[in-house]
């Protein structure tokens, strides 16, 4: 049977090659700007090829796990990239590194690239957990699909004063199940 566009989530969690290779032939573009934005520090492809890999290999061999349709298909392989990435950059920072320095002669690090490195997987998924629904998606396209906040708007049917308003109120949220508070 050929895979399609309709039939190829299917086909995937029945281990066929053949969906795999869809999948990589169709996500391959996004997957690529996904882990080649979290690993250009580090300057080395093979670093993003490895981590290309194993993002495909790692949806490949979930594929029985994935619930939904295309859509939420290409959210779950994009954060899939993301959480690759994020592993990634936390086995690397643990080996000995040499980062570009600015002009005072400290690491040029972001504060971004700094918390990813700190911040784990786990904790993160947990954290996210506790979020709504709809905000849980606003958190993937903003920080995970790197959309912009009028894309997101548009794709939630809501304003984009809205999407700005749940992302600060979730950031708040998120610091406060981070440092232990309750939800309230």
């Amino acid at each position: 049977m050929r895979v399609t566009d309709e039939n190829f989530i299917k086909h995937l969690k029945k281990k066929r090659e053949e969906a795999l290779q869809y999948v990589i032939d169709e996500y391959m573009g996004i997957i690529k700007a996904i882990i080649y934005n979290a690993l250009k520090s580090y300057n080395d492809p093979q670093i993003i090829e490895e981590c290309i890999s194993d993002t495909f290999l790692g949806a490949y061999e979930n594929a029985k796990q994935f619930r939904g349709d295309k859509e939420d298909f290409k959210r779950w392989i994009c954060t899939i990239a993301k959480f690759k990435a994020i592993s990634k950059q936390r086995r690397l920072s643990k080996t000995p590194y040499f980062y570009e320095l600015n002009e005072t002669g400290e690491a040029a690090i972001s504060a971004e690239e700094e918390y990813l490195i700190k911040t784990t997987t786990e904790e993160v998924l947990i954290m996210m957990t506790q979020l709504e629904q709809l905000d849980r998606d606003i958190f993937t396209m903003k920080y995970f699909l790197n959309m912009k906040n009028e894309e997101i708007a548009i794709h939630c049917g809501l304003t984009k004063a809205a999407i700005d308003n749940r992302l600060y109120r979730g950031k708040k949220r998120l610091q406060q199940i981070r440092l232990g508070g309750s939800m309230t």
